[in-house]
């Protein structure tokens, strides 16, 4: 079970599995690396699939630095170096695409590509924007295990795979996970979605018509090649509700840009 293992920075929690082309997850704020525990069993038979703690999540460790995505594009890096990884794809779920797409900005040389699961490159939606909010209050108000239960039912229908992320996201303080939900809503990446070189992959549930619009701004001003799938009978829970369809498509995504 490593960590990073900088000097006077947060040791981020990473797991690893597998061999071949290196594949990296990175998970929305509280959930933690067991939001890819699908994708790990089953993709690690064909690549190194890597599996991470954001800073003040899970396992993982914090420090006084103020949060910003691109400290947590750092921390992302600092992973992929104790894993001893040039280049990686690498994934992002959710607000956890907004931290992939500032890597591939900012440190395009690490990157063979980005899958981005329900992403999108800044909040304009009323939908996504209150979505945000409610996060925003509820964590305000500490109320951690209500928010634990409401995305374990959202993610799980298993009862101990929902008691298992209940327990995960309890581990997060409520004050750090304000501060990721409001740097999630300010965040914002399309006006330099052109600094984006590498190959880009586009999955969107059908049933999650908030985000749909977000593929047209990836598509309008991403340089790279951007490809975009549709999985059918899912809203946003793509990882944990359409493991397998997104494993398919992963690879091929992998298999045609490696």
């Amino acid at each position: 079970m490593p960590w990073t293992k900088d000097r006077h920075q947060a040791a981020i929690y990473f797991e690893k599995e597998g061999r071949g082309v290196p594949l990296l997850f990175v998970h929305p704020p509280a959930m933690g690396h067991v939001t890819f525990r699908r994708q790990k069993n089953g993709l690690s038979k064909k690549f190194k699939v890597i599996t991470l703690d954001l800073r003040g999540n899970g396992r993982s460790g914090n420090d006084d630095r103020p949060l910003s995505m691109a400290l947590l594009a750092q921390d992302v890096i600092r992973v992929l170096d104790a894993a001893r990884v040039k280049r990686a794809f690498i994934c992002g779920y959710s607000n956890g695409g907004s931290i992939v797409q500032e890597v591939a900005i900012r440190y395009p040389d690490r990157v063979c590509g980005i899958i981005l699961l329900g992403g999108f490159s800044e909040v304009n939606s009323f939908l996504l924007r209150n979505e945000f909010r409610a996060g925003i209050l509820a964590a305000k108000a500490k109320q951690m295990t209500l928010i634990s239960r409401v995305l374990a039912v959202a993610h799980e229908r298993d009862s101990e795979k929902k008691r298992q992320l209940r327990h995960y996201i309890r581990k997060m303080s409520p004050s750090v996970l304000e501060e990721y939900y409001r740097l999630g809503l300010a965040y914002k990446s399309t006006e330099r979605l052109e600094c984006i070189y590498c190959p880009v992959l586009l999955l969107y549930g059908r049933r999650d018509d908030y985000v749909h619009h977000y593929r047209h701004l990836f598509h309008k001003n991403v340089t790279g090649p951007v490809e975009q799938v549709l999985v059918d009978d899912v809203g946003h829970q793509l990882p944990t509700k359409k493991a397998s369809a997104v494993q398919q498509v992963i690879t091929r995504f992998i298999l045609q840009y490696h």
